[in-house]
């Protein structure tokens, strides 16, 4: 695609990294990973032994529906056992982004301590992200395609927000995981620039890549990659490198269990937004990735496919987390 021609009416106002030097500064082992790959994986994030503690709560819950779900057996892994689930197979109602074992596993030392690291600071917000259980070779719905994407805005240049994963199951080559295309995150400026029309720019913090789009990266040398964790390693990536979450292979027969995370700087956050991120967290409900923008009031109810408000539902957690200090100042409730 020949680089488009923009006329300097039409060019839209860019938005600037608030922290640019943070990767600038030499780094080692996963903060180098990250500077330079655009991902990275911090091995034992969590001991696998407490990975599997917050795995089982998690599996727990899932069972808590009264429903015929059995973990050994794969004939009952179908959406008639298993409550609501979005097309990319994350849970994100039922008040499921509060429950404990979620916060627990976001107050876990090992996870809070690497976004303390990467950001330089302790004083942190949580995103209220989703939890996703994904069954490998389910029989009644279709394989999820690859389905290339970031989760920052063209407006937006430079290091805005760092995504997370905390595996409570391991990721295997054949296993459900993250896809990355390492790289791709330093080619993020040029392609916007060159690649795209800047009329059609959008302020959403999403940008989905066609087919041809991701040729230009691969001409580049950028290619796909599946990530492989253990149980307990927290997968981290910049929110400009394009990934996807991968369905399992038909030759795996892993459970994929995982809690999506994120953390940024109290400071980033204007007075408007955490005003809004305490309404969400009165009620329950989640946000995006992006722990200090794009916080929204959504609807907290769960509905069936036919429109109808599932029954099951539920107006909070189905157990509450301890209202620490440390969790409502994550939570942005109260100031640091």
């Amino acid at each position: 695609m020949a680089p488009i021609a923009i006329s300097p009416q039409s060019s839209p106002t860019l938005i600037p990294a608030a922290l640019p030097n943070l990767l600038k500064q030499p780094q080692s082992d996963w903060q180098a990973d990250l500077k330079r790959n655009g991902y990275a994986v911090v091995k034992g994030a969590i001991s696998q032994a407490r990975a599997a503690e917050l795995r089982a709560e998690a599996h727990d819950w899932l069972q808590s529906f009264g429903t015929d779900l059995d973990f050994e057996n794969p004939e009952t892994w179908t959406s008639q056992n298993l409550p609501v689930q979005s097309k990319i197979n994350t849970f994100h109602t039922y008040g499921v982004a509060h429950e404990q074992f979620m916060w627990d596993a976001r107050m876990e030392p090992g996870v809070l301590g690497a976004f303390e690291r990467l950001w330089g600071t302790d004083e942190l917000l949580a995103s209220f992200d989703s939890l996703n259980i994904t069954f490998p070779n389910r029989k009644d719905v279709p394989r999820k395609p690859a389905w290339e994407h970031i989760d920052q805005s063209p407006l937006r240049r430079g290091l805005h927000c760092v995504q997370g994963i905390i595996n409570l199951s391991p990721a295997g080559p054949d296993d459900g995981g993250l896809v990355v295309y390492p790289g791709s995150h330093a080619l993020n400026d040029e392609f916007f620039d060159t690649q795209t029309d800047k009329a059609t720019w959008d302020p959403l913090d999403r940008y989905m890549f066609s087919g041809a789009q991701l040729d230009w990266f691969k001409a580049r040398g950028i290619q796909p990659h599946k990530v492989c964790a253990d149980t307990g390693d927290l997968i981290l990536w910049d929110s400009r490198t394009i990934h996807y979450g991968a369905e399992p292979l038909e030759t795996s027969n892993q459970i994929r269990t995982v809690i999506y995370t994120a953390y940024a700087p109290a400071r980033l956050a204007s007075e408007e937004q955490l005003k809004i991120k305490a309404e969400v967290f009165s009620k329950y409900g989640g946000t995006t990735h992006w722990p200090h923008e794009n916080i929204v009031v959504r609807d907290t109810r769960t509905f069936l496919p036919d429109g109808t408000r599932d029954p099951r539902d539920r107006e909070q957690p189905r157990k509450l987390p301890i209202m620490s200090d440390k969790l409502l100042k994550l939570a942005g409730v109260k100031r640091y």
